[in-house]
C-alpha cells in the first residue's frame, strides 16, 4: 500500500508505466493510449463542483489538471467535462453525468467504471467529497473502502493488471 503519496513519489511510480508505453508504441494508437490526458482546467473543476454539490478533494483536482480523465494504464477515470467537450456530438460519460445519473441523491461522486455496472467512487457528507476512495456497488447499499486517497488508488488500480 502506498499511503500518504504524493505527486513527487507517484510521478516516479508511473514511470515505469509510461517506458512500457513508449517501449511498446502503444501510446500512438489513438484509441489505446496509455495515458490519455483529458485534463481540466481550474474553471472546468469549479463548475462541475457547483454541479454536482459537492467539494473534490484537492489530490483529486490537481491530478485532473496535471495527468486528465479517460485511460490511465489499466484504470478508466471519468473525465471532468470542459467548455470544449460540450461542443462534441459523442456522447461521453464524466463525472457529472455519471454521478447525477447513478446517484441522484448526491451521497457519492463516481470516479471510474468498474466495468459492471459498479463505480469507484468518493462519499459525499455535507457536500465535501472524502478523501478516499469506495468501491460502490450498483446493486447493493454496502460500499467498501479502497484506497485511502485518490494517488493511491490510481498507483494500485491504474499501473498494475
Amino acid at each position: 500500500m502506498i499511503d500518504g503519496m504524493d505527486f513527487e513519489e507517484f510521478d516516479q511510480h508511473v514511470q515505469p508505466l509510461r517506458a512500457r508505453a513508449a517501449r511498446s508504441g502503444f501510446e500512438e494508437i489513438e484509441d489505446s493510449k496509455v495515458i490519455e490526458g483529458l485534463t481540466a482546467s481550474a474553471e472546468d473543476i469549479t463548475e462541475a463542483e457547483r454541479a454536482l454539490g459537492a467539494t473534490l478533494p484537492e489530490q483529486y483536482k490537481a491530478f485532473m489538471m496535471r495527468y486528465g480523465g479517460g485511460q490511465f494504464g489499466f484504470l478508466d477515470l471519468l473525465p471532468i467535462p470542459t467548455a470544449a467537450s460540450a461542443h462534441h456530438v459523442d456522447d461521453v460519460d464524466d463525472v457529472v453525468s455519471v454521478s447525477q445519473a447513478e446517484f441522484p441523491d448526491g451521497s457519492f461522486v463516481a470516479v471510474a467504471p468498474v466495468g459492471t455496472g459498479d463505480y469507484w467512487c468518493f462519499p459525499v457528507l455535507d457536500g465535501e467529497c472524502s478523501d478516499e476512495v469506495w468501491f460502490h456497488y450498483h446493486d447493493a447499499d454496502d460500499p467498501t473502502l479502497e484506497a485511502p486517497d485518490f494517488l493511491d488508488f490510481v498507483a494500485r488500480r491504474g499501473t498494475q493488471p
